[in-house]
């Protein structure tokens, strides 16, 4: 099936886009204190809807076909997801064990980035059935719908990341813990599929990260996720968040996990392609899937020049045809300064028409290019 809101080159960011300094203290991402927000409570709802005004403002200024919210309006999706549903403790958490090799990634320096270090440690305790009771999401998506001119997608996390969160006390069994999430999160993609949501992204770390747990029930998961879903899917395979993981290279196996989720029933897959220095190759294990091509390294606060962009797409089309291929970000744009953010978004774009440019002598449906 042919999604025409995913038209051939369709720009688009992963999900996040510069927090601005007066919204969040980025150190302390997932802080459960509330300290993650610098607005008093009394005005923070009207802070982070002016977030998202200004995140939409600036994607569709720098000529983005497909935007989001810039997730102005969400701390740690996950934490919400798990108040909304029952059988989740969220009062009582317990301490968990981070590997030492996981630890030693998370570093520590000037901006107190320390407290990243914590992620995965206090986790909600799973007490009985999963079942999901309300929306997390509805509310930010009809706002960011009534502000946005153009597609909105909208990304949630997915059931293996999610279940890497909690601390199973009923189910004791993790294949039936990550398939109840997945039910619920059904329920969560089908109200935000009624809101107005143009396309749903699916975040999952755990693909690549846990790529045993993805072999044994990621695809099963994936199916039950998207159950009764009519906009376009996307499964973004992240690699970790460039402020933490400095130092990128291609994994081994990597090719396996996109390889998995080109037999998933989703309309695209999302990878991170220019810090990880992927070569065109690795596409090829997308299938016959949409491709949304990281072309933006979010690891340093060099702007990418439009040629750099257009020369990485143009070798992408010798494997991805122009009609299934997307010009991405990488993961992780909200810790960039606005500046270095925009210009990033706006070298994509510009990237992309020298490319299209490049492509429409050759495409047998120019129209669609325009």
């Amino acid at each position: 099936m042919t999604f025409m809101i995913l038209h051939p080159l369709s720009t688009q960011i992963v999900g996040s886009y510069a927090k601005p300094q007066w919204l969040a203290r980025h150190q302390k991402m997932r802080a459960l204190d509330g300290s993650w927000w610098r607005p008093e409570p009394e005005v923070l709802q009207e802070a982070k809807r002016d977030a998202v005004r200004l995140a939409i403002y600036e994607q569709e200024r720098a000529g983005i076909d497909i935007v989001t919210d810039g997730e102005a309006q969400r701390a740690a999706w996950d934490r919400d997801f798990f108040g909304a549903l029952s059988g989740v403790d969220i009062e009582h958490t317990e301490v968990a064990v981070v590997a030492a090799e996981e630890h030693h990634h998370h570093h520590r320096d000037e901006t107190g980035w320390e407290e990243y270090s914590e992620i995965g440690r206090v986790k909600p305790i799973v007490t009985g059935p999963l079942q999901f009771q309300r929306s997390v999401a509805t509310n930010e998506v009809l706002f960011a719908k009534s502000v946005a001119r153009q597609p909105l997608k909208v990304a949630m996390a997915g059931p293996l990341s999610l279940s890497q969160q909690l601390v199973d006390r009923h189910y004791g069994d993790e294949e039936a813990l990550i398939l109840a999430l997945a039910a619920a999160l059904n329920m969560e993609m089908r109200a935000l599929q009624a809101a107005g949501a143009d396309i749903l992204q699916i975040d999952e770390g755990s693909w690549h990260f846990d790529v045993d747990l993805a072999r044994r029930v990621g695809q099963r998961a994936i199916a039950r996720m998207v159950e009764g879903i009519t906009v376009p899917t996307i499964v973004h395979v992240c690699y970790g968040y460039s402020i933490v993981y400095k130092e990128k290279s291609p994994s081994a196996l990597y090719p396996e996990v996109l390889q998995l989720l080109s037999d998933c029933p989703v309309t695209g897959i999302s990878l991170e392609y220019e810090q990880p220095s992927h070569t065109p190759d690795i596409l090829s294990h997308c299938g016959n899937k949409h491709v949304l091509i990281g072309l933006l390294n979010l690891g340093d606060h060099e702007v990418e020049s439009a040629d750099h962009v257009a020369s990485r797409l143009r070798a992408a089309f010798d494997v991805v045809p122009a009609e299934r291929l997307h010009p991405c970000s990488d993961c992780g744009m909200w810790f960039l300064p606005r500046d270095v953010a925009y210009g990033k978004i706006k070298a994509l774009v510009e990237g992309t028409r020298k490319a299209r440019n490049h492509v429409e002598k050759t495409f047998t449906n120019v129209g669609a290019l325009a």
